[in-house]
């Protein structure tokens, strides 16, 4: 390296500086505003504030989990390319330590928002003040599974029972010579409402002669098969498991974000390259610790919004939904820093060029298992995991925002960011950073809100939604910017530097 490439590069400090030197105080304003506004629609609807407060956690959640998996990547890997743009992510999984006094609001609206907290209290498992169900929220109103499903596995109504076109079989008959669970002639039960001994709605049956297990006086065959599930999975969904793995999900997620950004840190003072290794050797078993610690923190905290549903790669999907945005936040960040001066001369084109690639391939790995993870519950045709999908195809406006998300969450980004030429075009690679980050919120909405409304049509955006989210990201988004004022934009004693400085493109 000659000496004059040194000393172009030592005149720079890379520190925030001018206007964006109190970006923090910004992002702050907004954050309170949204914080007075989350307050006030909690007097309102403190049910609605929990879902749009969720909805607005695991949406930030998850870009500061992205950009901490990409510092893991890149220490994992020994990259020397990323030297410059790895600080700006270090600084956003950082964030995560903000995020565990924002889940505060989350533990305090629990039982607004997990159905298997009021099915144990009801059931008498903790008892108390929680063993009512909410106004409106009975377990009769919510089904937990399809009709169908419930009429499958409904107990055959005793004899005596009132009589319509055809009396109640005795105990232990199969009922029009099929065995237990199948309809007229053997054939699986009907579909919700339609043909012959289908179930409506509240569980009567289709035609007014077929009274139900409802209709007959027994127990709603739709609670009964919801206690079921529930007590299978009372050993994992209960409040004290629930508790403790929120503590070690974050102590986690802390513990991986402090210690790697302490490692640059402190070498940004030494300038030791033992640091280096030290982080290097650090990313194997973190990663691991990573990965376990997201999955198993998307089952609890979005995925038992609706208990009976289950999907084993769903943790991949929230995953893989998180690091897409997080690349689009890099992305944007970086180039408002490098256009104001701050990382002028630190981050080129040849590092978008890459940071595009990387976006481009998660972005496509994102639709993959959304795409795997539908095929093999549509293909498995089981009610008791359709009903997710049910949930957001068959009641308005979830049909139409599934559609949104395949086409301008996929199909538009897939074919803009395709091409090597726009993904070193910044300006077109900008608006793909953008739009992806917009379709992240989207899809973070799509996977928690149908869950206020379960089974049911009718539901439309509120206000709160939006002042959650401004609560929740300005927060996030003060405390990331504080940080930068406090340390150098590019890692100074990184012994790469000058590499990902001078990087080219092959």
């Amino acid at each position: 390296m000659s000496a004059s490439k040194k000393d172009s590069s030592e005149k720079h400090t890379w520190e925030l500086t001018g206007s964006w030197a109190g970006a923090w105080k910004i992002f702050a304003g907004i954050g309170v505003l949204g914080l007075i506004g989350a307050g006030l629609g909690y007097t309102q609807d403190a049910r609605r504030f929990a879902f749009s407060w969720m909805f607005a956690f695991i949406t930030v959640l998850t870009i500061a989990l992205g950009a901490l998996f990409f510092v893991l990547i890149q220490r994992l890997t020994s990259a020397g390319w990323s030297v410059t743009v790895r600080r700006t992510a270090e600084f956003f999984a950082y964030g995560v330590v903000i995020m565990i006094p924002l889940f505060l609001p989350v533990l305090g609206t629990m039982n607004q928002l997990f159905p298997w907290l009021g099915s144990h209290d009801a059931h008498g498992e903790h008892g108390g003040e929680h063993a009512a169900p909410h106004k409106g929220e009975e377990h009769g109103s919510i089904p937990f599974v399809t009709p169908a499903y419930a009429q499958e596995h409904a107990p055959a109504p005793a004899q005596g029972g009132p009589a319509g076109d055809h009396a109640a079989p005795p105990p232990g008959a199969m009922p029009h010579g099929g065995p237990a669970g199948m309809g007229p002639h053997g054939m699986p039960g009907a579909m919700p409402g339609f043909g012959h001994g289908g179930m409506g709605p509240m569980g009567a049956g289709a035609h007014g002669g077929h009274g139900g297990p409802v209709a007959a006086g027994l127990p709603d065959p739709h609670a009964l098969e919801h206690k079921e599930l529930m007590e299978k999975k009372a050993g994992y969904l209960n409040r004290n498991a629930f508790l403790i793995r929120a503590v070690v999900y974050f102590v986690i997620w802390a513990f991986l974000a402090l210690r790697l950004f302490g490692y640059s840190a402190a070498q940004d003072r030494s300038k030791d390259p033992k640091l280096t290794l030290k982080a290097q050797s650090f990313a194997p078993g973190a990663t691991m610790l990573f990965a376990l610690s997201v999955t198993f923190a998307a089952f609890d905290w979005v995925m038992s919004l609706e208990p009976t549903w289950f999907s084993t790669i769903f943790g991949v999907y929230v995953f893989a939904g998180g690091v897409v945005s997080s690349y689009a936040v890099m992305i944007l960040v970086t180039m408002a820093l490098r256009n104001a001066g701050p990382l002028s001369g630190a981050v080129t084109v040849e590092h978008y060029h890459d940071l595009g690639k990387l976006m481009f391939g998660f972005l496509v790995f994102w639709a993959y298992i959304g795409f795997s993870q539908f095929m093999l519950i549509w293909y498995a045709a089981l009610p008791e995991e359709t009903t997710f999908f049910h949930n957001r195809w068959d009641h308005t406006p979830w049909a139409r925002v599934s559609l949104v998300l395949i086409v301008v969450h996929f199909v538009v980004p897939f074919f803009w960011l395709i091409s090597r030429n726009f993904k070193r075009n910044l300006g077109r690679l900008q608006l793909g950073a953008a739009l992806l980050l917009v379709m992240h919120v989207v899809d973070i909405y799509w996977l928690v809100m149908p869950n206020y409304l379960l089974n049911k049509p009718g539901f439309s955006f509120h206000w709160m939604d939006a002042a959650c989210l401004l609560a929740v990201g300005g927060i996030y988004g003060a405390f990331v910017f504080f940080r930068m004022t406090k340390y150098p934009l590019v890692p100074v004693g990184d012994p790469r530097l000058q590499r990902s400085l001078h990087f080219q493109n092959a």
